[in-house]
C-alpha cells in the first residue's frame, strides 16, 4: 500500500466520506453443493467503476501507476454470516458495460491489494486508537478464496450486522506506459447465509468467526505503513518475521456476533488461515509458539493470465534489436490451510515471509528499484 496509511485516510473520512455502494446490481450464482447442504447462497456484487492512472516514463516512485480508492461495499445481505470471500477485478467500457473476464497481469492490470473493513467494530490485533475499526478480509493479485466453512463441513462464517458499515479499500496498478486511465471494477464473491434462518440450538447454529490479521510490519501495520516492508539493500534472498506475536488473549473485548462484546474464550479454533504476498517471494510461515501450522506457499504463472511479457535484452552489436519479448510468471495463488488447529489464550502467533528476488523477480520501479513488499496472514477463529 502507499506510504501514507489508506487506512488512516479512512480512518478520518469516516464513513461519511465513502461513496455509494449501489451502482451495480448484485449477481446470484450458483452455490457448489457442500456449501447449499448448510443453506449458503453465493452472490457476486460490483464497486466502481475507479479509473486506475497509467504509468508515467520519468516516474520513479513506488506508487507510478497506482490508483487508490474507498468506497462503501456493495454487499449480498445484511444479518447474515459472510462463509466465503473472494475478490476480482474487470474492466469498464465507455458504455458503462463491466467485461465478462477477468482484468489481470497479462493486460496490465494488477490488484496491489483490496481490504474489506467493519467501521462498526475495532480491530482484532491492532487495539484503538489506531485499529478504530476491524480488518475483516483482504487479498491480493493472488485474488485468494477463503472458505470459513470449510468446504460446507462448518457452521462458521464472519457476522454482518444490520447497522454494520462495511468499507472497501483497495490499491490497484495499471502496469501499461502512457495512454491514459484504465476505468475498472473490483468485484467480490461472498459466500452467505442468512443469520434469522440459523437461530437455533447447536448444532444448527452458525457459530461467528473472529478474523486475525498477522503482518510482518507489525500487528497496526496497515494503520501506520500500508503494510509494506523495504527490500534489504544489496540482498535478494531474504526473510521478515512479525516484529512482536500475537497473543489470542490480547482479543479480549473483540465482538463476536456483532451485537454485544465479549471477553475472549480460553480456547479457539482455527477454521482457516490464508496469507498475502508480493511477487518474489516463496512462502510465509503462519507459526504458533514457533511451531510451523501453515505454509503459505507461493505458485506463479498457473494461467496465462498471470504471465505477462516483457522486452528482452538488446542483442551485442545491433542497435535497436531485441532477442524478442520474454515470458515473466507472478503470483498466482498461495496455499491456504484448513482446520488448522486449535489455539489458547496463552499462545502465540507470529508470520515470517521468505522471498527470493533472483528465483522470481519482485516488483520494481520504472527505474529498477524494488519496491517494497508484504507479508500477511489472516486466520478466521472460533470459540471452542
Amino acid at each position: 500500500m502507499l506510504a501514507s496509511s489508506f487506512l488512516s485516510a479512512l480512518a478520518l473520512a469516516g464513513s461519511g466520506g465513502l461513496g455509494g455502494a449501489d451502482t451495480y446490481p448484485v449477481e446470484q450464482l450458483t452455490a457448489p453443493a457442500p456449501l447449499t447442504h448448510l443453506g449458503i447462497r453465493r452472490a457476486r456484487t460490483t464497486s466502481g467503476p475507479f479509473a486506475v492512472p497509467a504509468m508515467v516514463v520519468n516516474d520513479t516512485s513506488d506508487d507510478n501507476g497506482m490508483g487508490s480508492f474507498q468506497a462503501l461495499a456493495a454487499l449480498p445481505c445484511r444479518d447474515c454470516y459472510i462463509t466465503g470471500f473472494s475478490f476480482g477485478v474487470r474492466y469498464v467500457a465507455a458504455n458503462g458495460s463491466v467485461a465478462a473476464d477477468e482484468a489481470n497481469i497479462n493486460t496490465g492490470m494488477y490488484l496491489h491489494h483490496a481490504l474489506l473493513v467493519n467501521m462498526n467494530r475495532t480491530d482484532t490485533t491492532c487495539p484503538p486508537p489506531l485499529g478504530v475499526f476491524q480488518r475483516m478480509f483482504g487479498a491480493g493479485n493472488e485474488r485468494t478464496y477463503v472458505d470459513v466453512s470449510n468446504n460446507g463441513t462448518r457452521r462458521a462464517g464472519y457476522y454482518i450486522g444490520k447497522e454494520d458499515v462495511i468499507a472497501l479499500v483497495a490499491e490497484i496498478m495499471n502496469m501499461q506506459m502512457g495512454g491514459g486511465a484504465r476505468n475498472v471494477v473490483v468485484t467480490a464473491t461472498w459466500d452467505y447465509v442468512a443469520a434469522s434462518s440459523n437461530k437455533t440450538a447447536a448444532p444448527s447454529a452458525f457459530a461467528s468467526a473472529i478474523p486475525v490479521w498477522l503482518d510482518i510490519d507489525g500487528n497496526c501495520g496497515s494503520f501506520t505503513n500500508g503494510s509494506e516492508v523495504a527490500v534489504p539493500p544489496s540482498t535478494s534472498v531474504f526473510s521478515y518475521t512479525m516484529p512482536v506475536p500475537w497473543s489470542p488473549g490480547a482479543a479480549a473485548g473483540a465482538t463476536l456476533d456483532g451485537n454485544k462484546t465479549a471477553a475472549a474464550p480460553k480456547k479457539y479454533e482455527v477454521l482457516v488461515a490464508a496469507s498475502h504476498l508480493h511477487d518474489g517471494a516463496l512462502q510465509l510461515d503462519i507459526s504458533k509458539n514457533g511451531t510451523l501450522v501453515c505454509a503459505g506457499v507461493a505458485s506463479y504463472g498457473q494461467t496465462a493470465a498471470y504471465i505477462s511479457k516483457v522486452p528482452g535484452l538488446g542483442m551485442p552489436g545491433m542497435p535497436g534489436m531485441s532477442t524478442g519479448p520474454t515470458e515473466l510468471t507472478h503470483i498466482s495463488s498461495i496455499h491456504v490451510c484448513s482446520d488448522a488447529g486449535t489455539t489458547s489464550s496463552n499462545d502465540h502467533w507470529s508470520v515470517t515471509a521468505h522471498y527470493n528476488l533472483k528465483e522470481h523477480p519482485g516488483l520494481e520501479t520504472v527505474n529498477g528499484q524494488a519496491k517494497p513488499i508484504m507479508g500477511i496472514g489472516l486466520l478466521f477463529l472460533v470459540e471452542a
